[in-house]
């Protein structure tokens, strides 16, 4: 038995707290640890699983180390059979027997607990009462005890009336006692609750309720116990299901299938609470669980059929078992989402489709359509459904909720059978496809079509043509090799050389294939047809579309770069003139790429975020065009150096994107995890393997990350080579332009290994090398000619052979290599590409370095030291620190306020943020000027005042101007 007490080792916790440290805080003042002054007790309040007992032994820890003696004793669930003083006996039993035996002499009424005859018999109350506290007071003498009593809601008694005692006696000694306790078993008329109003009142003593985990916390707490191994779509059902609950996240890390079946013996604790109702309180909650949100008197009233006053009485039965609670409403809802699913999930099928059937009946003609559908759907009303499935989805389109429309309009094709005669259904399918499409779900839509399409066999021509225009559309979309050219033949022999709307829009199709396929002549000429025959129709929309493929056409060519610009920019406006944000985007999407490709990353970067941002205010922000502003956005900003931007925009827990978008963003922020030496993001990029089927910009950067992150050179040959593999058969692109990347960054792994290598593996890695050269030069041939940054890599990867060369001993001239590295720095230098610069600067310094220009290396390596201290990319600070020959003091510029004051330090967004606040301006100021959501700004506001410790954002205003002056 250790000095302190009851600490046995299972209380010292294995994992960190995780966002409990304002509570923490409390607690550790309160029970003396950090305050010693404080006297009196506290009553630790929340629901089962929130988190009591993990805070209290995170509290014990602490006190512990602090030199305090802990105490714990534990309140059992025994029903009639509970234990007079159970938690006390517990205490006293766990001492050692000196104590016990020394303690019991001096007071014997201690004797029975203290030796494990519980029952206390024959004892008088008083003096165990009296005895308990003077044996907390003699444990004081030698050290400050802290005392913890657990579950008091089990407590009987006896029990509490002891608690009431050593809570209100006032200690010589340092003594101080924290008592928890469920809040939701608390209902009207459990005996703990009239004891806690009368405990709060005894002098010294404080309440402490602990909530819900903030979403954050929770998605904090997953990385904590399974990071890398839960992707952004689970997570997310995590945070969405537990509710802040930590018990709940610990058992939803269990199952497979995060939104799937809760697991047996969480559904089965939660039904228990169910079994404590009467059968008018089990109607009420099994009616509710059905309802999808919270319920008022009224609907109840017509959904359960039972009389008013019992209706009323199973009602309070509900709440006072805090299963349900009251809403701002005055309805009703579950205090917890699960409870509902397990309670749904529980009711019998024919049980189910009664009560949804009531609902129906209920809302027809005056509830949401959404709502109506949804539960005509369960009570087996498809008729019903169908014609309020359609209403839901065109409500949802109009006010922007694009993914809300999508799922209303795939319900209602789920039972077109029972669709009136005369419905458009081809006209549905298009639309649930352009629904998918716009809310994200890009291939989703594509396959959607393409199943309507092999399953139909009575389409008129017409009606094939309109399906395969959104084939090939959606397939272009989902960057379909081979089906829009296909769909694009049998098009041609459907729709005639006539002029209809529907040739006009095979027209613009064609203009769009031939521009994918590289054919811009043809492109062009497409376009120019479409655009004529649109005008000529009034088709505006369509103009706006084929007019965007010419300009991209045109600027592809490359024989006009500045009418290029121009014309980009004559389309955006003419677009946002018209309201047509489609076209709008579309035209911003091709002239931020055509900044990239010219290596104006800047301009890019800029031109992104503001594609994103009008895609954001449009509500079609995971549609194409909206979420490529995005994604291209964060590709820009980590080559800039922008990588605080980077984890910002790519920030899928806070986005809540669809899966494949997900993906794509935590692959962009793999980039940034390999600069900076987090080899454990590996897990992610395993994670992400199994979509790179999906995506080929997701297997892309997810891959060439993994190069980077890597073990050694063995495995970072084989993420290149399943790459290679992947790119070849899902995607027809062999030969793609990251070609030249990949083969830079895996002959880079080879060469920092070969000097330990065998001769036979030096000599392998070699004729690799040259492989990936001759590679190299076959897509330059088939793709190029490529802009500053294809030819920035090409220039990288000759060095690396060099550089590999020159590592296994061949005869390779130091000016030669000398020559190549310092072309490649200047070229990522011309580009702004801050990483791949300082990374070059480093090789060229080593070159310089053996060559014997040790001043020359130096020089090098400190402004790279620099460059690399800065994006926090800590591998690479490291090798040029060495390269420096002596370490280089970061920055000045990344020093921030908080650093001066010891505090952590602020991100660079952070200081973005800081600097607008100390102008006066507002979060949603703020939100436009930086191109990120209110919300996000909020968060960063919330850190500044934690980093700067400041609880106003004035204060902290302050706090940066005095800093500055």
């Amino acid at each position: 038995m250790s000095d302190h007490g009851f600490m046995s080792a299972d209380w010292r916790p294995a994992e960190p707290l995780v966002g409990r440290e304002p509570e923490l805080e409390r607690l550790l003042a309160a029970t003396g640890v950090t305050d010693p002054e404080a006297r009196g007790g506290v009553l630790l309040s929340g629901d089962a699983g929130i988190g009591k007992t993990r805070l209290l032994r995170e509290l014990a820890a602490r006190a512990a180390d602090a030199g305090h003696r802990v105490l714990a004793g534990h309140c059992l669930d025994l029903g009639d059979s509970a234990i007079p003083f159970q938690p006390f006996a517990q205490v006293l039993a766990a001492l050692d027997d000196t104590t016990r035996k020394a303690m019991s002499d001096a007071m014997p009424p201690l004797g029975p607990l203290m030796w494990g005859a519980a029952d206390g018999a024959g004892i008088d109350r008083g003096e165990l009462f009296s005895s308990v506290v003077a044996a907390l007071e003699l444990l004081a003498a030698s050290q400050p005890v802290l005392l913890v009593v657990e579950d008091a809601h089990w407590a009987d008694a006896s029990t509490r009336h002891l608690i009431r005692y050593v809570l209100s006696h006032r200690y010589e000694g340092d003594v101080r006692i924290v008592v928890s306790y469920r809040s939701d078993d608390l209902h009207r008329r459990h005996p703990l609750r009239a004891d806690v109003a009368e405990w709060i009142r005894l002098p010294g003593v404080q309440r402490l309720d602990l909530g819900p985990l903030a979403d954050s916390e929770v998605r904090e707490l997953v990385r904590s116990r399974a990071a890398g191994v839960v992707d952004a779509r689970g997570l997310a059902a995590i945070v969405r299901r537990a509710e802040g609950n930590a018990f709940i996240v610990e058992e939803l890390l269990d199952v497979d299938d995060k939104s799937g079946a809760l697991p047996p013996t969480l559904a089965d604790l939660l039904l228990v609470r169910l079994d404590r109702l009467d059968d008018a309180g089990r109607q009420v909650v099994r009616a509710l669980a059905c309802a999808g949100g919270e319920v008022g008197d009224e609907l109840l009233s017509v959904v359960v059929d039972l009389p008013p006053r019992t209706l009323e009485e199973g009602v309070r039965a509900a709440l006072d078992h805090r299963i349900l609670s009251r809403t701002r409403s005055d309805g009703y809802g579950f205090r917890h989402a699960l409870f509902a699913e397990v309670v749904r999930d529980d009711l019998l099928p024919g049980e189910r489709r009664r009560i949804h059937a009531a609902y129906v009946r209920a809302l027809s003609g005056l509830g949401d359509s959404a709502d109506v559908a949804r539960h005509a759907f369960e009570a087996g009303l498809d008729e019903v459904a169908f014609t309020a499935s359609l209403r839901a989805a065109e409500r949802a389109t109009r006010v922007a909720g694009h993914n809300e429309a999508a799922d209303h309009y795939e319900r209602a094709l789920s039972v077109v059978s029972a669709a009136p005669e005369g419905t458009d259904v081809v006209g549905l399918v298009i639309a649930a496809s352009e629904a998918k499409t716009t809310a994200g779900y890009v291939r989703r839509a594509w396959v959607l079509v393409e199943d309507f399409l092999e399953q139909a066999d009575d389409l008129s021509g017409e009606e094939r043509a309109r399906l395969l225009v959104a084939y090939g559309t959606a397939a272009l979309m989902a960057d379909r090799v081979h089906e829009p050219r296909k769909a694009l033949d049998e098009l041609f022999e459907l729709v005639p050389e006539q002029p209809t709307p529907l040739r006009a829009a095979v027209e613009e199709l064609a203009a769009r294939v031939a521009s994918n396929e590289r054919h811009f002549d043809e492109a062009i000429r497409w376009a120019t047809q479409a655009m004529t025959l649109g005008q000529r129709l009034g088709l505006n929309r369509l103009v706006a579309d084929a007019a965007a493929t010419k300009a991209r056409a045109r600027a592809r060519i490359g024989d006009d770069p500045e009418g290029d610009e121009r014309r980009f920019l004559e389309v955006a406006k003419i677009a946002a003139t018209e309201g047509d944000v489609v076209a709008e985007l579309r035209a911003r999407h091709h002239l931020a790429f055509y900044y990239h490709e010219r290596g104006m990353l800047d301009r890019a970067e800029a031109e992104f975020l503001r594609t994103m941002k009008t895609a954001v205010q449009a509500g079609r922000q995971w549609a194409p065009y909206g979420f490529d502003g995005r994604f291209f956005a964060s590709v820009a900003a980590y080559a800039l150096g922008h990588w605080d931007l980077v984890l910002e925009l790519c920030d899928v827990a806070m986005l809540q994107p669809p899966k494949v978008p997900a993906a794509d963003l935590e692959a962009v922020a793999l980039l940034v995890s390999a600069g900076r030496g987090d080899t454990s993001a590996l897990r992610t990029a395993e994670r992400l393997r199994a979509l790179w089927h999906k995506d080929i910009v997701l297997a892309i950067q997810s891959a060439t990350a993994a190069i980077d992150l890597a073990h050694d050179a063995d495995e970072a040959t084989r993420w290149h080579d399943d790459l290679v593999l992947t790119l070849t058969d899902k995607w027809d692109g062999e030969f793609v332009p990251a070609r030249l990347r990949m083969g830079g960054l895996l002959v880079g792994r080879l060469a920092d290994e070969a000097t330990h290598a065998s001769t036979v593996t030096r000599s392998e890695w070699v004729e690799r090398a040259d492989q990936l050269r001759a590679d190299a030069d076959r897509v330059i041939e088939e793709r190029g000619p490529f802009g500053p940054e294809g030819l920035a890599w090409s220039l990288r990867l000759d060095a690396e052979i060099l550089r590999l060369r020159w590592s296994v001993g061949g005869e390779v001239p130091l000016a030669e290599l000398l020559a190549a590295w310092r072309e490649t720095t200047e070229a990522f230098g011309a580009l702004g590409q801050v990483y791949e610069e300082a990374r070059s600067a480093s090789r060229l310094a080593a070159v310089l370095q053996a060559a014997g220009d040790v001043a020359g290396a130096k020089e090098v390596a400190s402004a790279a030291h620099e460059q690399a201290v800065g994006l926090g990319a800590a591998p690479l600070a490291r090798e040029l620190e060495a390269l420096a020959g002596a370490p280089v003091r970061p920055a000045a510029s990344h020093a921030s306020a908080s650093q001066v004051a010891g505090e952590k330090p602020l991100t660079a967004r952070e200081r973005e943020v800081l600097d607008h606040l100390v102008e006066g301006r507002t979060n949603g100021e703020i939100a436009s000027l930086l191109f990120i959501s209110t919300k996000t700004v909020s968060v960063h506001v919330s850190n500044i005042l934690a980093k700067l410790g400041a609880a106003t954002r004035t204060e902290a205003a302050a706090i940066a101007r005095r800093q500055r002056a």
